[in-house]
């Protein structure tokens, strides 16, 4: 009997938490640009159960029915394994003015959370669609707790952009070169200063070329440059392939993935768009394993029964997160070295597989209880 029959209704298309998360939503926002709003649901209903912190997500989406454990698990996983790179990053360029770089941004509020925990860069831009890009003005404009965050307040906010001093949003055809190189110049990024890429499920719906070439423009410009990409793989097994057809059914076609469908090569992209410090890639079953301290696996075990073990391990096998590093300096491959003409390595110890121990950043928002509060409802897997 095939994976399909087998699954879970949880991960099914019809009638499971998969299309709980995707009943209703903003007008205007359809297709691909509908996930963002997925993704805002499903972070807040993350949030509300303890899996990470995040005192901002309530003011993009209101708290709705759980997904369920299966799916609060795995935004787990994600948020953990993009905090880390950014917290690594910050670290790695403290005092050289970086930057962090947010493609297809969405309803992020990472720039909050940072700005909350005095982390923020010295910039921070966000390029997404033009839909996305007008309703997250408005939130912003309808929420003290954002606009806070703004020094020049109300008066930064356009129709379709917010122009702070270390917060940009812009609107762009991220499949145009032209256009983001534009909204980037716009925005104000310096490809001199250390840049952090954050492409979390982008580079999959666009057509490979398009993809390809985000990814050479911060490889060619920028001089120091780390790049996070999170996005789907494996489509030509049976559970791949029911992925491909539901995201198709919802206008969310995934073009990309056939020219990436594996780790191998997520990696071998990277290094053709000039990130030949170094890159790696791992699929998130193996980053839960491998990268996850045994206490933060165990308190996030906690907070849950989880019994669809096989679905758990089919659908984590199914998203990799890949890091991408163009440094300055010497050293070369193997030791995080560097590509770019002069100047010291900053991202040497920059590292996909660094442990991680809590999510990053920081909130006020509790945790859930750890496992030395409460014996775990399931084991850590």
């Amino acid at each position: 009997m095939s994976y399909t029959h087998r699954l879970s209704p949880a991960l099914r298309w019809r009638g499971g938490p998969l299309a709980r998360m995707v009943d209703r939503g903003p007008p205007g926002l359809d297709g691909v640009a509908r996930t963002a709003y997925d993704a805002s649901r499903g972070k807040v209903a993350a949030v509300a159960r303890g899996y990470f912190g995040d005192d901002f997500a309530h003011c993009f989406c209101a708290e709705g029915p759980s997904p369920g454990p299966l799916i609060n698990r795995g935004h787990y996983v994600r948020v953990a394994a993009i905090g880390s790179v950014c917290e690594q990053f910050l670290h790695a360029a403290r005092g050289q003015q970086p930057q962090i770089v947010s493609i297809g941004a969405g309803f992020d509020t990472r720039f909050w959370q940072l700005a909350a925990a005095g982390m923020a860069p010295s910039l921070y831009i966000e390029v997404d669609q033009h839909p996305i890009v007008a309703r997250k003005v408005e939130i912003v404009a309808a929420q003290p707790a954002l606009l806070a965050a703004l020094p020049e307040g109300a008066a930064c906010l356009g129709t379709d952009r917010v122009s702070s001093a270390r917060y940009q949003l812009r609107a762009a055809d991220v499949r145009d070169e032209a256009a983001l190189e534009a909204a980037l110049a716009e925005a104000g990024w310096d490809e001199t200063r250390p840049t952090l890429v954050l492409l979390e499920c982008v580079l999959v719906y666009l057509p490979p070329d398009a993809a390809a070439s985000v990814l050479r423009l911060f490889g060619r410009r920028a001089r120091r440059c780390v790049a996070a990409v999170y996005e789907q793989i494996g489509p030509d097994d049976a559970f791949g392939r029911m992925m491909v057809a539901n995201l198709r059914a919802r206008d969310c076609a995934l073009l990309g993935l056939s020219a990436c469908p594996d780790t191998e090569s997520q990696v071998a992209r990277c290094r053709s768009a000039g990130f030949t410090a170094r890159a790696e890639a791992v699929d998130l079953l193996g980053y839960h394993a491998e990268v996850l301290s045994h206490d933060e696996r165990a308190r996030v075990a906690s907070l849950e029964p989880l019994d669809e073990l096989e679905e758990w391990r089919l659908l984590m096998a199914h998203y990799c997160v890949v890091l991408a590093v163009k440094d300055a300096g010497g050293g070369g491959e193997g030791g995080g070295g560097g590509d770019a003409a002069d100047g010291e390595a900053l991202f040497g110890d920059l590292l996909l597989r660094a442990p991680v121990l809590r999510p990053f950043p920081p909130a006020s928002t509790p945790l859930g209880r750890g496992p030395g509060l409460r014996r775990p409802v399931s084991p850590p897997l």
